[in-house]
């Protein structure tokens, strides 16, 4: 039946700004558990709220790329990973405005996170709050690099980036341009 047992999917959600390692990790420990996965995509339009101590993820460098591009990306990644996206459906998922998540997702469905940064807490706690189910998954990997720092690498032109995503995205993101973007909005926020 797939998708059409609501009660029986799985949400994992991020910006995946862009896409790597880490978030491929997460995703991987979670098809073991569900066989039925929507990837949540958060901040899908800018986000106007700022949460303290996470303030960075509302900068438009932190958001480099659409909705659409990251899910590009992400089906890229599968294609790397060699994984069905017969069972990978994507949905927008606006952590930042939790109430609205109810529109999107139904509350039946379990909402599936890893506690690797101090933000997982307080995600787990709105959409405890929004009425959601929530499970950790213990086995994921914390990598000593996360989107920032990519960004960051890309931005000073060091290739070390490429080793933190899968090939497919790497070779998408220079085909897109994709630092002369982030130079650009470097620029903008000066």
């Amino acid at each position: 039946m797939g998708f059409q047992e609501i009660s029986k999917l799985a949400c994992i959600h991020g910006r995946f700004q862009p896409f790597h390692l880490g978030h491929a990790n997460y995703l991987q420990e979670c098809i073991k558990l569900w066989p039925n996965v929507l990837v949540g995509l958060a901040a899908p339009t800018p986000v106007k709220i700022t949460t303290p101590g996470v303030e960075h993820r509302t900068t438009a460098i932190a958001n480099p790329l659409t909705y659409t591009e990251r899910v590009i990306l992400i089906r890229a990644a599968l294609n790397d990973l060699e994984m069905p996206q017969t069972n990978i459906e994507f949905l927008p998922f606006p952590i930042d405005e939790p109430e609205s998540i109810k529109y999107i997702l139904p509350q039946s469905v379990l909402c599936v996170t890893t506690k690797l940064y101090e933000w997982n807490e307080e995600k787990i706690r709105r959409l405890n709050k929004a009425g959601y189910n929530t499970f950790v998954l213990e086995k994921c990997i914390k990598f000593d690099f996360n989107g920032s720092l990519i960004r960051q690498y890309i931005i000073e032109n060091n290739s070390a980036w490429k080793v933190m995503v899968l090939p497919s995205v790497a070779q998408l993101l220079q085909s897109w341009q994709f630092r002369d973007r982030l130079l650009s909005l470097q620029k903008e926020s000066k």
